[in-house]
């Protein structure tokens, strides 16, 4: 499958990137192979072939939340790195 210029173009002005004409002419023919290479892949037969999973997607896998006491010159490292603080705690934006 082909890419054009104009497709190059567009990704890197979606992506904010400032691209000269050696560039735009260097990621066309890299990208036009990575996607004749997936042309390729979505020809192979996996008709046969048996999907993976993670293990066992049933039960969620966590781990046990444990809190750890740090030392006071440690919160006062940490609490000099924060833009905004109130007393001995870390004010942050709500997040909805």
């Amino acid at each position: 499958m082909a890419i054009s210029k104009e497709d190059i173009k567009k990704v890197a002005g979606l992506a904010k990137l400032e691209l000269t004409d050696i560039e735009i002419e260097k990621y066309q023919q890299q990208l036009g192979k990575i996607l004749e290479y997936i042309d390729v892949l979505q020809e192979a037969d996996v008709s046969d072939l048996e999907i993976l999973g993670l293990g066992d997607e049933s039960v969620n896998q966590t781990r046990i939340d444990q809190a750890i006491s740090w030392s006071q010159d440690e919160v006062d490292i940490a609490l000099n790195q924060v833009i905004d603080k109130e007393g001995p705690q870390v004010k942050v934006n709500r997040v909805l």
